[in-house]
């Protein structure tokens, strides 16, 4: 039996996150997410481009040094070998770094993210992890992190 999609995304999330390089980052993203994944973040629809997009610009602009923190997961498997069922999670992605409106100034945030996620096996081959994600639904918000008070 494979390890739980809790396990799984958990670990493969941090893979993509928690890069060190851009191309570890893309090897990840292809290892997590499936090449016709069904994508929505806030709501709009983006194609599979688009998270490969948002997530290289936010672990770039970090200088590859996110840290995620998984808060929870709920999983309801499909079958007993765990090739297949969903997944909702709650993480935190530390250390993201952007611009406030109207400034070039990177300021520091953290990104809460709520997922609702379908794995599937890509293969038939029950002795391959060939899971990835097909569906994604993010619900995330940007939370500017206060810096320390000076003595």
């Amino acid at each position: 039996m494979l390890p739980t999609f809790s396990s799984w995304s958990m670990e493969h999330i941090k893979r993509v996150f928690e890069a060190k390089s851009e191309l570890d980052c893309l090897h990840a993203l292809d290892d997590t997410f499936s090449q016709r994944l069904e994508f929505t973040f806030n709501g709009a629809p983006l194609p599979r481009v688009g998270l490969q997009k948002l997530v290289l610009g936010m672990v770039q602009t970090a200088g590859f040094d996110l840290h995620v923190d998984w808060k929870n997961a709920v999983e309801v498997p499909r079958d007993g070998a765990n090739r297949d069922g969903m997944l909702g999670g709650y993480y935190v992605i530390y250390n993201v770094r952007k611009p406030l409106p109207g400034s070039t100034q990177l300021a520091l945030f953290e990104r809460h993210k709520s997922v609702n996620v379908e794995i599937e096996s890509e293969s038939a081959d029950p002795s391959v992890d060939s899971r990835r994600i097909v569906k994604l639904a993010i619900v995330a918000r940007d939370v500017q992190v206060s810096p320390a008070l000076s003595p």
